[in-house]
């Protein structure tokens, strides 16, 4: 029988990885015209019609990657589950793997925007089913942000290494939507350095705001931080939070949470009460710190932001929709700013230089008192971060 040469790719067997003749070569064989086939793309799923055929050889040997995508816009989390992995490309001596699969938020430096399963050892077809979430997502990181999912190959004696990778830009997701893909992995591509600067962030903080008819007084509960900024030399922070009610002429209204150690996504889940009339609030403003906790010496300034009557925007809005609705929790993410100004109630910023993290808590503690007992506070002009 002849055989009609076809120009057609191949495809991988489904378990013993050796390649079988295409679709149209066997059509071919048997005489028949061969069926047209769209053009195939590096990146594909399990619902286009051709997902039995493979990219070229040279991006198939690096293996395939099965993970589904979700973001939970209610709670402001994105949910990344890792399935599995299969015909990774060989990286020790064996000729097995120890794989692992990285995550990568971009733009975005931090360890905080890195997350990362467990190890699976001496194998080329890794099974995970392990889910990474990253907390603090709003919809503005849904339309900017892209997630880079790598896998690489441990090794105890050497550097890690890389295996393949793939990048899903995350607006091509829908809210509150599962998408799962199957994809080849692709060669190692190169991060853009030149991010723009304005959006460096110092992280961000979940606040819920109460006020408590029962207790008579505003209930501020510190829930967690995500992508907090690095403050130690191994990469990490070890973050507590401080809140202030201001003005506070008589220096009561400072409130800590516990140290959480190595780790720039902290949980804390604490509640303060502020004993005050649901009229004075209308009055206040509420000023939330995050700090990097250091032993011998100046704790580090990580960032921080302020809800109340002074702030504007969204943050003023949060402070309203809790004096509206007593009794009732509302729950808000912050993106923190590293360098906040120092305002005067009349509107007038201050200059504020040293609050870039380079002096210390106790310095930062001392300013507010001295100012506000010796100076324009006691004619009523107050001093709050902005």
């Amino acid at each position: 029988m002849n055989v009609t040469p076809v120009d057609q790719p191949c495809s991988l067997g489904a378990d013993s990885g050796l390649l079988r003749p295409s679709v149209n070569v066997r059509l071919a064989v048997r005489g028949l015209p061969p069926s047209p086939v769209p053009p195939l793309s590096p990146r594909f799923s399990k619902t286009w019609p051709g997902w039995d055929l493979c990219p070229p050889l040279s991006a198939a040997a690096l293996g395939t990657l099965d993970f589904s995508l979700l973001y939970d816009q209610e709670n402001n989390a994105l949910h990344c589950t890792i399935t599995k992995a299969k015909g990774l490309k060989p990286m020790d001596h064996n000729g097995l793997a120890d794989p692992y699969v990285k995550l990568h938020l971009l733009p975005g430096a931090s360890k905080a925007n890195k997350l990362r399963t467990k190890t699976l050892r001496n194998t080329l077809n890794p099974t995970w089913n392990e889910t990474l979430t990253y907390y603090g997502i709003t919809d503005e990181d849904m339309i900017r942000k892209t997630l880079r999912i790598s896998v690489c190959d441990e090794d105890k004696f050497r550097h890690n290494e890389f295996i393949g990778e793939t990048r899903v830009p995350l607006k091509k997701l829908k809210a509150n939507h599962t998408k799962t893909f199957s994809i080849c992995l692709e060669k190692q591509l190169p991060v853009d350095k030149t991010e723009d600067k304005s959006l460096e962030e110092r992280g961000r903080i979940l606040i819920s705001l109460k006020y408590s008819s029962q207790k008579q007084g505003l209930l501020v509960g510190i829930v967690r931080c995500a992508h907090l900024a690095a403050m130690d030399a191994n990469g990490y922070s070890d973050p507590y939070v401080k809140t202030y009610l201001r003005p506070d002429v008589d220096k009561k209204s400072k409130h800590k949470t516990a140290v959480k150690k190595k780790t720039l996504n902290p949980e804390f889940n604490e509640e303060f009460c502020y004993e005050i009339k649901h009229g004075d609030l209308a009055k206040k403003s509420l000023e939330v710190t995050v700090w990097d906790y250091d032993i011998g010496k100046s704790n580090d300034f990580i960032g921080g932001v302020v809800l109340g009557i002074n702030a504007k925007g969204e943050r003023l809005k949060h402070w309203f929709d809790c004096l509206k609705n007593k009794d009732k929790r509302i729950e808000r993410w912050w993106s923190m700013s590293k360098r906040p100004g120092v305002y005067l109630s009349s509107g007038h910023l201050l200059s504020f230089a040293f609050f870039c993290g380079s002096h210390s808590e106790r310095r930062l503690d001392s300013l507010f008192e001295d100012t506000e007992v010796n100076g324009k506070a006691r004619r009523g002009c107050t001093l709050h971060l902005a």
